[in-house]
């Protein structure tokens, strides 16, 4: 914790001003806290938090004092009721407090529908920059970083899913993307079935003690899809594709030709890997193709 000394030091260095102050906080090693966001948190009334729980916890483990403060935990859907007294207390010369779990707030974290109300009441809004997932996982993945796209998590349905991949690996942009566990193997079976060629980072457990970092190429995709070991927790992934960009789409007399050598499924697995097109989107195709072709 900041000695008195300290905190003296940073308040006659840092005019400290009521508004939002939206502080980033660890990824999971405590000591990559700033200073400056300790002091934010000494001085803070209102904590507004992804789980008050998380942060409460995070408070203990800095030493810092958790009573005497407002705690709300907020999300974009059903915090709205709290704006009021968000003002309330802007109003009353209060430092307010909005943090994520961990990293920085709003990177697919709760905080937009905030942000927004604050510029229309024109609440002032501080940023204390520090740890970020997005930027700690692409620093240290080893691939391109001089242009990067960050997707967040990808759609949940399945043609959804792997026709925004296609999309966005149109960029020529190293992708990042956020992954829950239970869909990891669902992200790297897309990869292996619609691409080629490409390098992949898993980063998991970032900062903590159990910090993995895993490379998977064409060479091994199949080994981790196989694996019987299951994937716990949220993923960062760092994906770059090495291959021209797919700008195809192929006629419906092509695929006519095609089928008549191979079945609807081989056809689309086969073509998917040169087109924009996913394979699910061309099978479609194929079944209406022969359907057409079996009726005549």
């Amino acid at each position: 914790m900041l000695d008195q000394n300290n905190i003296k030091m940073i308040e006659s260095k840092n005019k400290i001003a009521p508004g939002i102050y939206l502080v980033s906080t660890p990824l999971g090693n405590r000591y990559d806290i700033t200073l400056r966001a300790i002091y934010i948190f000494i001085k803070a009334e209102l904590m507004l938090c992804e789980d008050t729980r998380v942060t409460k916890n995070l408070f203990k483990l800095l030493n810092i004092e958790i009573k005497n403060k407002m705690w709300i935990a907020y999300n974009d859907h059903k915090s709205k009721k709290n704006f009021q007294l968000i003002y309330k207390k802007f109003s009353e010369g209060k430092i307010i407090c909005l943090v994520s779990d961990a990293g920085t707030p709003l990177i697919s974290d709760p905080g937009y529908r905030l942000v927004q109300f604050a510029k229309r009441k024109d609440i002032k809004l501080y940023t204390i920059p520090g740890p970020c997932s997005v930027i700690s996982a692409l620093s240290i993945s080893g691939l391109k970083s001089d242009q990067f796209l960050f997707i967040g998590f990808l759609p949940k349905k399945k043609l959804e899913y792997i026709d925004k991949l296609k999309i966005y690996h149109n960029t020529g942009y190293t992708l990042i993307i956020f992954e829950r566990a239970n869909r990891l193997n669902y992200f790297l079976s897309t990869v292996l079935q619609e691409f080629n060629n490409y390098n992949i980072v898993l980063a998991k457990e970032l900062t903590k003690i159990n910090e993995e970092i895993i490379n998977i190429t064409p060479d091994n995709i199949k080994d981790y899809i196989e694996k019987t070991e299951t994937f716990k927790g949220e993923y960062t992934i760092i994906v770059e594709f090495n291959e021209p960009l797919k700008k195809k789409k192929f006629s419906d007399k092509v695929l006519k030709e095609e089928l008549k050598k191979l079945k609807p499924s081989q056809v689309a697995t086969m073509l998917s890997k040169s087109s924009y097109e996913s394979r699910d989107v061309i099978y479609k195709r194929c079944i209406k193709l022969k359907k057409e072709y079996d009726n005549n």
